[in-house]
Formats: C-alpha cells, sequence, structure tokens
C-alpha cells in the first residue's frame, strides 16, 4: 500500500517538474537570420583570449563607415531590442 502510494507522489513531482522545466525553458524554435542589412555581421571578427587561470574572454568588432554618433547609439539600441536585451 505505501508502495503505491510512493509511485503516485513519485509520478505527480516527475510530472510537476516537467511541466515547469518546459514552462521556463519553452519550446526553442529556428533562429531567423536578421532581416535588416543594418545588423553587421560580428562572426567574422570573432576572438576568444585568454586562459585556465584568468578565464576566456570573447571579443568581436564592428568598423562603421561614415556614420554618425546618434544614428551609431539608435543601431545599437535597435540591436539590443531585437536580440531580446
Amino acid at each position: 500500500m505505501l508502495a503505491l502510494h510512493l509511485r503516485k507522489y513519485l509520478l505527480i513531482v516527475l510530472s510537476a517538474l516537467w511541466v515547469f522545466n518546459c514552462s521556463h525553458i519553452g519550446i526553442q524554435s529556428k533562429q531567423e537570420e536578421p532581416s535588416s542589412d543594418f545588423i553587421p555581421d560580428c562572426r567574422k571578427n570573432y576572438t576568444k583570449e585568454g586562459g585556465l587561470i584568468s578565464g576566456s574572454v570573447y571579443k568581436t568588432w564592428v568598423k562603421y563607415d561614415h556614420l554618425e554618433f546618434k544614428k551609431g547609439f539608435d543601431l545599437v539600441i535597435r540591436t539590443l531590442q531585437y536580440q531580446g536585451h
């Protein structure tokens, strides 16, 4: 009798954990490529630096030709919003 109740409780707990994980992780869809030409490709300048003691540091950079400060700042804000930050 105790084993039957234990199995029921275990099933309920595992089901609750499964629902909890699915609700927080969600279904991850395929990431679409940005449709805007304003978002540059930072992957070509991507570097990894550092070591075991200092840790890894990831860097990238993009060069914007003839870009005003206000337009560049607005572009950064739009890019961060597009990425969900």
